[in-house]
C-alpha cells in the first residue's frame, strides 16, 4: 500500500505532498482512516493534483427515477369509474353498508396492464414538444420510470 519515499529526487520527478486529515472511528474494525485531499492548491494560481491527472471516461451512467410516476397522470373523467374501489372507514368492524366507502382514481393506477403503456406515451407526448437532442436522449433511454443516461465527458 505504502513505502518510504526516497529522500533524493532522481532527475525531473514531479513531486507533490497531498494534504490529509484522520478520521478516528473507535468502534469500527477499521479505528483510523486517512483522508487524502487531492483537489487542494499550494497557492491560487498553482494546479492541485486532481487537475494534472486525467480523470478517464465517467463509466456510471446516470440514472433518475420519475417520482411516482403513474400517479402523475390524470385520467379522463369518463374513464374514472373504471377504477372504483370499495374501503372501510373502520377497519375494525365488518363490511356493511354503513362502515363501507366506494371511491375511484383519478389518477393512472400502478398494477393496471395499460399504465406502463399510458406513462411512456405521457412521457413521449411531452419530450417531442421539446426538440432538442437532450430530449432525444432521455427517450431512447427510458424505460418504464427509469431514466439512464451517459454523461458527457
Amino acid at each position: 500500500m505504502i513505502e518510504p519515499a526516497p529522500t533524493q529526487a532522481h532527475g525531473s520527478v514531479v513531486i507533490h505532498y497531498l494534504p490529509h486529515f484522520a478520521v478516528i472511528t473507535p468502534g469500527k474494525s477499521t479505528k483510523l482512516r486517512i483522508v487524502f485531499d487531492a483537489q487542494t492548491k499550494a497557492s491560487k494560481s498553482s494546479p492541485s493534483l486532481n487537475d494534472q491527472i486525467f480523470r478517464g471516461p465517467v463509466l456510471l451512467p446516470v440514472l433518475g427515477d420519475i417520482e411516482k410516476a403513474f400517479l402523475q397522470i390524470m385520467l379522463a373523467e369518463e374513464d374514472r369509474d373504471s377504477t372504483r374501489f370499495l374501503w372501510l372507514k373502520d377497519y375494525q368492524k365488518p363490511p356493511s353498508p354503513d362502515n363501507i366507502c366506494i371511491y375511484r382514481y383519478t389518477r393512472v393506477v400502478f398494477g393496471v396492464n395499460a399504465s406502463p403503456f399510458l406513462l411512456s406515451a405521457t412521457i413521449n407526448h411531452h419530450l417531442h414538444n421539446y426538440p432538442v437532442p437532450l430530449a432525444q436522449e432521455i427517450e431512447e433511454n427510458t424505460y418504464v420510470d427509469n431514466v439512464l443516461c451517459q454523461p458527457q465527458q
